[in-house]
């Protein structure tokens, strides 16, 4: 029993050491060490199976991988009018899911998107977290659904994903963000007048557009806005946008009250 005891202490010893040693790398973000290795297995799995991790966001850690559609539990697994999406959000049982060929969930205003989002523990994404989301996402008509005659199944589109693994940010669906624009004005700069986007800030969004003609640089995806007025964001365009949806592709012209058969929305949290 007596070198049991030796053994034990000896071996917690040299465990503590290792940790002692290993805590800078650990620190500086290494996996290799001991330490490392333990956080990392506690902080493994950090999103639920219906997200995926985004590792290069500061204010949020997971994405809907799929555009959001109505939980089974739900009244109405495809809304069709406002009402319906109502009765989804009054509905105690009723949450928004991430599913691979689902319907996404249409017919829901900005803040009943925000409501969806926060009742199934998340949140509606910012749009420049918005951006983060899609970048990487092939602006191509051949991969995302931006020239079709209605919505698709969510992930139907399977080279439509973007660098993090987020389908369908692009087309199918215009994704609300919640932000506001007031009287053309953005987080404090004046957004340029509706065009083809040919410069954009460090979120996407445009500083420069072209009445005329678009940019191959952003793929021809085209800017709306107004100067007078209240209205959210809407970005990637949808089914029947042809060139004009795509990651640099914001309807700065929406009401927030506005609900259709080609907006929908995706969470993070």
């Amino acid at each position: 029993m007596k070198w049991l005891k030796i053994g034990g202490v000896v071996f917690g010893a040299l465990v503590i050491t290792a940790l002692g040693i290993d805590a800078a790398d650990t620190i500086t973000g290494s996996r290799t060490t001991l330490l490392g290795q333990l956080i990392s297995s506690e902080i493994a799995g950090v999103c639920p199976k219906d997200m995926v991790e985004v590792p290069t966001a500061d204010s949020f850690s997971c994405v809907d991988i799929y555009e959001a559609s109505a939980g089974t539990k739900c009244p109405h697994q495809n809304p069709t009018n406002e009402q319906q999406t109502k009765e989804n959000i009054e509905s105690e049982i009723c949450k928004t899911t991430s599913a691979l060929h689902s319907e996404a969930w249409r017919f829901i205003t900005r803040e009943q998107a925000h409501t969806a989002c926060m009742q199934a523990g998340k949140r509606l994404p910012k749009s420049d977290e918005w951006y983060v989301i899609s970048v990487g996402t092939p602006d191509d008509s051949q991969k995302c659904n931006i020239n079709s005659s209605g919505v698709q199944k969510t992930g139907a589109n399977t080279n439509c994903k973007s660098a993090v693994g987020a389908y369908d940010t692009i087309g199918n669906v215009w994704e609300w963000t919640a932000d506001d624009v007031i009287n053309g004005q953005f987080q404090g700069r004046a957004l340029p007048n509706a065009g083809y986007v040919t410069q954009v800030d460090a979120h996407g969004i445009a500083t420069v557009t072209n009445s005329a003609d678009g940019s191959n640089l952003f793929y021809q995806d085209y800017f709306w806005s107004s100067k007078e007025g209240a209205y959210g964001i809407l970005r990637g365009g949808f089914y029947g946008s042809k060139s004009d949806a795509g990651v640099y592709s914001v309807h700065a012209q929406t009401l927030p009250t506005s609900a259709g058969t080609a907006i929908g929305f995706r969470c993070v949290k």
